[in-house]
This record gives C-alpha cells, sequence and structure tokens, in this order.
C-alpha cells in the first residue's frame, strides 16, 4: 500500500507543473503552476478557502508520498489529499450558474450536462488534469483502506 501511495501522490503533486488545459488557437499550455505563477504567497497569504483547499491537496499528496516513501502509509494524509478535489467539485457544481458565468472561455459550455461538456472540451484536456483526479482518487481510496486497516 506504501508505494500505490507514493506513485498517487507523487503523481498528484508533480500535476501542479504539468499541462492541465491546452485551449486551440490560444497557445499556450495552462498548469496551476503557470497560473499561479509569483503569486503563491500572495494566494497563501490573502486567497479565499477554495485557494487553500487547492494548493494544500498539493502540498498534502507530496507529504503523503514522501512519507510513503520513507516506509510509513499515512492515511490521513492520503485521505485529506484525496478529499481535497473533491471539496472543491462539490463546492463549484452547488454554485454552478455562478461559476459558469464567470469563467470566461471563449466557447460556451453548458456545465449542466457533464457529457456534453467533455465532448466540447475534452479534446484540450492534458495529462495534468488526469494525474491531479487520478493521484486524488488512488489517495482517497487508500487513504480509507490504510485507515480502516488500523483500526
Amino acid at each position: 500500500m506504501r508505494f500505490v501511495i507514493f506513485l498517487a501522490g507523487a503523481a498528484m503533486a508533480a500535476s501542479y507543473v504539468v499541462t492541465w488545459f491546452e485551449p486551440p488557437f490560444a497557445g499556450q499550455h495552462l498548469s496551476p503552476h503557470q497560473v499561479i505563477g509569483d503569486d503563491l504567497a500572495r494566494i497563501v497569504q490573502e486567497g479565499p478557502w477554495q485557494a487553500w483547499v487547492f494548493l494544500g491537496g498539493f502540498a498534502l499528496a507530496a507529504i503523503s508520498a514522501v512519507v510513503a516513501l520513507l516506509g510509513r502509509a499515512s492515511g490521513l494524509l492520503s485521505l485529506l489529499a484525496g478529499l481535497s478535489p473533491i471539496v472543491l467539485i462539490v463546492y463549484y457544481y452547488s454554485r454552478l450558474e455562478e461559476f459558469q458565468a464567470n469563467i470566461g472561455l471563449p466557447i460556451e459550455v453548458d456545465f449542466s450536462d457533464m457529457q456534453s461538456a467533455y465532448d466540447l472540451i475534452g479534446d484540450m484536456l492534458r495529462s495534468g488534469l488526469y494525474l491531479y483526479f487520478g493521484g486524488a482518487f488512488i489517495l482517497l481510496v487508500a487513504g480509507l483502506a490504510v485507515s480502516a486497516g488500523n483500526r
């Protein structure tokens, strides 16, 4: 289980610098590192709780990977890292109309029909997004398994 936590934590943490989204005709590949840039300290100090959850997920994933590499598997760290995207998805999905109006995409995307939204933007998604959500899902399941195994 430690090796699985190490791989999932490393994948999720590495997704911070890997391209998530490549809009057509824009010429720029987007990753969290490129979007945040030099504003990381300001976002941590002054940002909303969603920024803390988003950035904290990367940090917890990296710490989970290091702890697993050192021979310990922390169910709590893995569980918290895996829950961070779920917390954000639930929050933004509950405020879908407000979020959709403020997203500023150059194309019209109807997020209420997730299949058509994925069909429209699926070709623009890159490996970083899959590393993030895949790593988070595996960390969530592994965290649950390790935590349940310790009881």
